[in-house]
This record gives structure tokens, sequence and C-alpha cells, in this order.
């Protein structure tokens, strides 16, 4: 498997599929819905592929100078539980390492927040309930992690 920076046209829409297919399609949500979570901040978009073919993608905007939310973060059912999510975190952090020390946050599904808990992620705030998330039994929760450049998690090159 290989990862990296989505840069073509072809690998960002490749990745708009992939997110598309694994977050937003079962819940039945429009097929543009990404459009109306886009924020207007530098991005950063990390692809994961196996023999060409995208199985995981991270997508995460700056919010400030010392902070970052990661959007999205989806894995094709296929490679799930066989550290795709967490190559593309180690990945953002090696990216922006030099820029610590930082806040990045997530909004997790409660169906993923034990992987941010694995992580070092805590949890902030109240639970989110969001209709078309609650519909599935689905509900959202803030979690963040400090990172410092010295953090042992993710000290990889």
């Amino acid at each position: 498997m290989n990862i990296k920076q989505a840069v073509t046209q072809k690998e960002k829409k490749e990745l708009d599929r992939l997110l598309w297919d694994v977050l937003w399609k079962p819940l039945n949500l429009p097929r543009n819905i990404r459009s109306s979570f886009k924020l207007d901040t530098p991005e950063i978009d990390l692809i994961v592929t196996d023999e060409g073919v995208i199985v995981g993608a991270l997508v995460a905007n700056w919010l400030a100078e010392k902070e970052i939310e990661i959007r999205h973060l989806a894995v094709k059912t296929d490679y799930q539980e066989n550290s795709v999510g967490s190559l593309l975190i180690e990945e953002l952090f090696r990216l922006v390492r030099e820029k610590a020390p930082l806040q990045i946050q997530a909004y997790a599904r409660n169906t993923s927040m034990g992987f941010f808990t694995k992580l070092g992620f805590k949890l902030r705030g109240p639970r989110i309930n969001q209709p078309n998330f609650m519909k599935q039994g689905m509900w959202l929760q803030e979690m963040y992690t400090e990172f410092a450049v010295n953090d042992p998690r993710f000290l990889s090159e």
C-alpha cells in the first residue's frame, strides 16, 4: 500500500467517490453532500492506494495557525482493521509536524470513537445528535489531541 497527498483532479475525484461510498451513501444522503461540508481554509487531502486503487482517504483543514480539523476519514470496508486509517493519521501528523505544537480535532461518529481513542484523542463536549445520523443509530462526538514535535506516537519518517 502507498500513501500520498491527492493532488491531481483524478485523485481528488476518486477520493470524493470513496468518501461518498463509505460515509454518506449508506445514510442515503445526497451525492453532492460533501460540498455542504467544505470549508474555505487550506485543505490536506491524503489517499492510500493498493495496486492503484484508492482504499482510504483523509481530508483535513487548517482552522487556525495551530489548529487542524480532520473533516473526513474513510476506508473501504475490505481494508478496515488493516491499519489504513492509522496510516492516514500518521501521515497527517508527519506532514504537519514542523508546525507543532498543534491541536488536532475531529467530529467522530460513535462507530469510530474507539479508533480515535486508540490514537490518543480525547472527548470534548457533549455528543452531537444530527438527524440523518440518528436515523442510522449514529451520533457525532468532538474529539481532540495535542500534538508536539517530539510526540512519541508518530515519530517515524
